[in-house]
This record gives structure tokens, C-alpha cells and sequence, in this order.
């Protein structure tokens, strides 16, 4: 079920068609969800809340609306985190079908804000970072399977930073492809002899 529902978030979720290079990522594209941590933090802050509106403590009130703002706070900023980073390049050697493929990432930033804990995903295997004014490289292994051009999957670029209470992530889709070889043969017959016939084992 929530594969089944992950997929169709994924239809809906921009970018839905692949992108040219650079890909920019804005706030139209970055979503923002509380994480376990935050839910249960919601959870006793609520009932802290209601505590005290039961007995109309108004410093209970008063410091359960600060740490309310603060986790309010930190909604934000982890929206920021992701705000204006660039992705600038996407590249990989070619390889043989079933080796691992090393994609290599070209992170950069429009302004001098550091973006720490940077996690950075693509098909199920990830990395993290941190980003700052000279930009980042972070380099993923992927799986290949099959020989011929290799479409690129959606990156994910995400975030639970500062406080862990909420997860921001945004998706981009690099419109390249990346050359995977024919697998080598096993057990394949010794090269042929200078005389036109085959070499000896």
C-alpha cells in the first residue's frame, strides 16, 4: 500500500517529465512533512497545551506557544535548506551490464548559506553532504542490469535539518542518459592464434 502510494505521489510530484541541466531547485518543487520525531513532539506539545488550559497556568501557556513557534521555525528552515541549490552537472563512466554504475553529482548554491546534512538519493541508494559557497560533489553507485542506454531516475535531495522534526525533500530529473556495455561472456573461447587458428589454453 504505501508503494502503491508513493508511485502515485510520484506522478503528481514535480518535476514530472524529465529536465534539462542545471536544474534549480525552487520552492515550487520542495515539500515539507513533520518525521516520526516531530509527530510525537506535536503529540506532547498538545497535551501540554491542553494541561494548561485546564488549569489555567499561563506560563505553561505562555512556553508551550515558544516551543510551538520554534518547531514552526524549523519547518522553515528546513524548506530553506533545499531553497536555491543547484544542480549543475550529472556524469558517469560507461560500464558492463551488472557492474555498478558511479554517478557522480555537481552540487552548487546561489548564495553563501551552508546546507548541512544534505541527503542525496537515487534509486534506492543514497549519501549525504553539505553544501557551501564552493559547492559540492557527492558520487552514488547504481545498479545496472541491462546493456544499452540508461535513462536516469529522479534524484532526491532531502533534509531533516535543524531540529529532525520535519523532512523537506525536493526531486529532480536529469533529461540524461548514461551508455551501459554488453556484460562480458563467461567462460568465452581463447582469442585466436596468429596462424588463424586458436591459441592454446
Amino acid at each position: 500500500m504505501i508503494a502503491n502510494l508513493r508511485t502515485r505521489f510520484l506522478r503528481w510530484a514535480r518535476p514530472r517529465a524529465p529536465e534539462p541541466l542545471p536544474v534549480v531547485i525552487d520552492r515550487h518543487r520542495i515539500y515539507v512533512l513533520p518525521t516520526a520525531t516531530g509527530l510525537f513532539f506535536g503529540l506532547l506539545l498538545g497535551t501540554m497545551m491542553l494541561g494548561a488550559l485546564n488549569f489555567n497556568n499561563n506560563p505553561a501557556l505562555l512556553l508551550g506557544l515558544l516551543i510551538a513557534g520554534t518547531a514552526q521555525a524549523s519547518l522553515i528552515a528546513a524548506h530553506l535548506q533545499l531553497s536555491g541549490i543547484r544542480i549543475a552537472a550529472v556524469a558517469a563512466e560507461p560500464v558492463a551490464a551488472g557492474d555498478d554504475l558511479s554517478l557522480r553529482i555537481a552540487l552548487e548554491t546561489r548564495d553563501a548559506r551552508s546546507r548541512r546534512g544534505l541527503r542525496v538519493a537515487c534509486a534506492d541508494r543514497a549519501t549525504f553532504t553539505a553544501l557551501d559557497a564552493r559547492g559540492s560533489a557527492v558520487e552514488l553507485r547504481l545498479p545496472t542490469t541491462r546493456r544499452g542506454l540508461l535513462a536516469l531516475p529522479r534524484l532526491e535531495l532531502s533534509t531533516v535539518q535543524p531540529l529532525g522534526l520535519a523532512r523537506a525533500w525536493a526531486y529532480a530529473w536529469p533529461a540524461q542518459s548514461v551508455l551501459v556495455y554488453p556484460a562480458a561472456e563467461t567462460a568465452a573461447p581463447p582469442p585466436p592464434a596468429a596462424n588463424g587458428g586458436n591459441a592454446p589454453p
